[in-house]
């Protein structure tokens, strides 16, 4: 997960969703939830969903919000996903505001033919209309996104200022409803990958790195803080804009960054010496 920084609602979204509110035939201001979810869904259809996906693809620099996973912005491969759930928050249902882009979360790959039942869905095919604490607009939250070098799993740090209950609520979030560890046993183990292979996909970029920095401090030996901080300048230059970042590229800069303080204190206490 990076975190997304939420742009201005463009202009014809917004008339869109003024337009359906000030229609009396569409009944808007009558909807009550859940009861008139199905009427709240049937709104929610007229809106310009070809632009929102464009301007989410742009917003997120081509990458699902939860999983990091490519999207284009085509409905093919594409969802309009409501952070808060359609059935439960009126306001958001028609609310740029309280849209993310993201991936289909495998409802539209394959299964393993040999083991049809081992791999789960993710993202929103999983999350579906639950509520989370984990928001990738909350730049506090996606700070405490770690990664583990060997096994590619996603875990929420308790060392970035987050209360405990925080973590441990943002932590299921993960595991039990966004699924972006695969589906884990009652000891959190994880017994299986998502269909999409999230876990194998972030442990071949951990891999991808790991091999990186046995490069360049072995045979290259360029392997330096500031060295490894030009790197991160030029992954970080792909979150600006509406640049294309590189899939799970909040992998890779997880593991530069944290490669990056530790050399610090490396040179520093060489200096000190």
């Amino acid at each position: 997960m990076i975190y997304i920084q939420k742009r201005r609602t463009p202009r014809n979204i917004k008339e869109k969703a003024e337009q359906i509110k000030r229609d009396k035939t569409n009944g808007y201001e009558d909807i009550k939830l859940p009861e008139d979810k199905k009427r709240l869904r049937y709104l929610f259809d007229m809106m310009p969903k070809d632009e929102i996906r464009e301007s989410l693809y742009k917003e997120q620099h081509g990458l699902c919000a939860y999983c990091m996973r490519r999207i284009t912005g085509d409905r093919k491969d594409t969802k309009i996903e409501h952070y808060n759930a359609l059935v439960s928050d009126k306001d958001g249902a028609l609310d740029f505001q309280n849209y993310f882009g993201v991936c289909y979360g495998g409802e539209k790959d394959e299964s393993d033919e040999l083991n049809p039942m081992e791999s789960c869905l993710c993202c929103d095919a999983s999350k579906s209309d639950k509520s989370i604490t984990i928001n990738p607009w909350n730049k506090r939250h996606m700070d405490a996104i770690g990664y583990y070098k060997h096994t590619g799993e996603i875990y929420v740090r308790d060392d970035c200022g987050l209360d405990s209950e925080l973590v441990d609520k943002m932590q299921k979030d993960i595991d039990d409803v966004l699924h972006l560890n695969g589906e884990k046993d009652s000891s959190g183990k994880i017994m299986y990958d998502t269909r999409s292979k999230l876990v194998a996909s972030r442990r071949r970029v951990c891999d991808s790195v790991r091999t990186q920095f046995k490069r360049w401090g072995n045979d290259e030996k360029v392997l330096t803080a500031d060295f490894l901080m030009d790197k991160i300048s030029k992954l970080e230059h792909m979150l600006q804009d509406d640049n294309v970042a590189d899939e799970f590229i909040g992998v890779r800069l997880y593991m530069y960054r944290r490669k990056a303080e530790k050399l610090r204190r490396m040179e520093a206490r060489k200096k000190m010496n």
